[in-house]
């Protein structure tokens, strides 16, 4: 299964084959030579790391990303069985999990300080809310992999008490509970649901949050699902931090690795949701592809 994860050489090959561009195209598109691109691709030669981050994005953009996540979902064994066993790996994501999660909500908190947190230790520096955060975090993940299964089914009550767990000691967020006014979102345009529609709202999505039906793509499904987690915004605070939480719980339970959104990709994170506004998942899609594969490597390479 190591041929999964491809290198600079096959994508190349890829954007090629599938994607339809010339080597002429992918090299007025890097900013390269022709030549450049023939030794990358004949002459096994290696892209520079910027090239290859360039080359990366290209790649994202013109290859359906899916059918190589269920080339590889089909070929492991079971992702949560090998995420509770493996300690080194068990511990990797609770911290990258935590970390990036909370970074994109704004904290400030280092990688270092974060594990400083999650392993009990003083973090000097941080006031006892920035702190409580990473703990909070550690705890939601906790409930989360002592629940899942293959098959896992979300409810209301698992995701009131990711949210409890998430905002606890937090109480003017309202821990657990729906929000009771409206909010306002800085980076999108669409207006969110009204206090009173929150419940309805999440009735109608939890409705179909585990009907998969003959959908030969779960990731797919799961990356629109996200989409409308978050368009819906149930509570005052935490709503990215419990839907990717719950992004997680629908990727073990259907069989693929865990995913970690990194910080460093937020805007593209935002961008790919305001996709979604008009009804394009393809680049949340790509995103949490790119983001399994990541966790195929941390599992399983």
């Amino acid at each position: 299964m190591k041929n999964v994860i491809l290198d600079d050489r096959a994508k190349l090959e890829k954007l090629v084959e599938e994607g339809g561009l010339s080597k002429a195209e992918i090299a007025r598109v890097l900013e390269v030579s022709y030549n450049t691109v023939y030794r990358w691709m004949n002459r096994g030669v290696k892209p520079h790391p910027s090239q290859s981050r360039r080359l990366d994005e290209l790649f994202k953009q013109n290859i359906d990303m899916t059918p190589l996540l269920e080339t590889l979902r089909r070929g492991i064994e079971d992702p949560i069985r090998t995420l509770k066993a493996d300690k080194t790996a068990k511990g990797q994501f609770l911290l990258d999990m935590t970390y990036n999660s909370n970074a994109i909500e704004g904290s400030r908190m280092t990688i270092r300080e974060t594990r400083q947190a999650l392993e009990g230790e003083q973090v000097r520096g941080r006031r006892f809310f920035e702190v409580l955060e990473a703990v909070n975090h550690k705890n939601a993940l906790f409930y989360l992999l002592d629940r899942i299964k293959p098959g896992f089914k979300i409810d209301e009550e698992f995701i009131l008490k990711l949210h409890s767990l998430i905002m606890y000691d937090f109480d003017d967020k309202l821990p657990g509970r729906y929000r009771t006014g409206y909010v306002n979102l800085t980076n999108t345009e669409v207006r969110l649901p009204s206090a009173q529609m929150v419940p309805v709202k999440m009735k109608a999505f939890l409705r179909n949050i585990n009907k998969y039906g003959s959908t030969p793509v779960p990731v797919k499904k799961i990356a629109s699902d996200h989409y409308e987690f978050e368009a819906i915004h149930p509570f005052f605070d935490g709503n990215g931090r419990v839907g990717r939480l719950i992004m997680n719980a629908q990727l073990l339970a259907r069989g693929y690795p865990p995913a970690v959104i990194r910080v460093e990709d937020q805007s593209g994170y935002y961008l790919a949701l305001a996709k979604g506004d008009l009804g394009n998942f393809k680049p949340l899609s790509q995103m949490l592809c790119d983001a399994v594969l990541r966790g195929y490597r941390m599992l399983y390479l």
